[in-house]
């Protein structure tokens, strides 16, 4: 499988990420891949890459669907991540630069964990974005990741707009949570749940991770958020 997009969700056991090889990309330029494997582990090589040395490929593993461990790829060195997910980032700096390619092979035992249960890369420059789309409830047992990356890289704003999930102290049970890339790294805002809305977010770098899980017992509304 070889994967030309500039993010998206990847979930084969192997795969080549070809962005741009050879080409430019624009200055400021995000790009969030989140990638599932039927296996256990996942190992990356970065086969080449025109990147610049104020640009960086960055790996986190997404164990437990949070942006924990991360790294900076190297040309030519193997990475493994000891989980079947993880996001990759790509955060080009204040000048045009070159694309790269990237494969990943996945190994081990298989995994209990399945594909998300939704998945979504919001990359209009604004819009508004719910789930379940439908307007129903959602279900037990969901795992959902959605990507806001605007294709024009600029400051953004997250807002919520609605909230309808199961409360717990800690939000232990159903939860959104969100996180922030900002200075190459990703940083949690919050976790949320209940029918309060969230505060409102800056997002620098235009850039957010908006992770919903919610377990085996009561279920409700969803949520919607907007980006500006």
């Amino acid at each position: 499988m070889i994967v030309t997009t500039c993010g998206g969700y990847v979930n084969t056991s192997s795969a080549l990420i070809e962005y741009q090889p050879g080409a430019s990309i624009r200055a400021d330029q995000q790009c969030v891949w989140i990638v599932k494997v039927p296996l256990t582990f996942l190992r990356f090589r970065l086969v080449s890459s025109g990147l610049g040395e104020n640009d960086g490929l960055f790996i986190n593993d997404f164990l437990s669907y949070a942006p924990t461990t991360q790294k900076k790829l190297i040309v030519g060195e193997n990475y493994t991540v000891s989980s079947d997910q993880a996001v990759i980032t790509l955060s080009v700096g204040h000048a045009p630069t070159r694309g790269f390619s990237l494969e990943f092979f996945s190994s081990g035992m298989v995994t209990a964990r399945g594909p998300y249960s939704g998945f979504a890369s919001l990359n209009m420059n604004s819009g508004n974005f719910s789930y379940p789309s439908n307007g129903g409830q959602y279900r037990d047992g969901e795992n959902a990741v959605f990507v806001v990356n605007p294709i024009v890289p600029a400051q953004r704003t997250l807002r919520f707009t609605r909230m309808g999930l199961e409360y717990a102290n800690n939000c232990v049970y159903d939860a959104v949570s969100v996180y922030n890339w900002f200075n190459n790294e990703y940083i949690q805002l919050g976790r949320y749940c209940g029918t309060t809305l969230p505060p409102t977010f800056t997002l620098e770098a235009g850039v957010a991770l908006v992770v919903f899980r919610s377990d085996t017992s009561n279920v409700g509304v969803g949520f919607a958020f907007e980006w500006l």
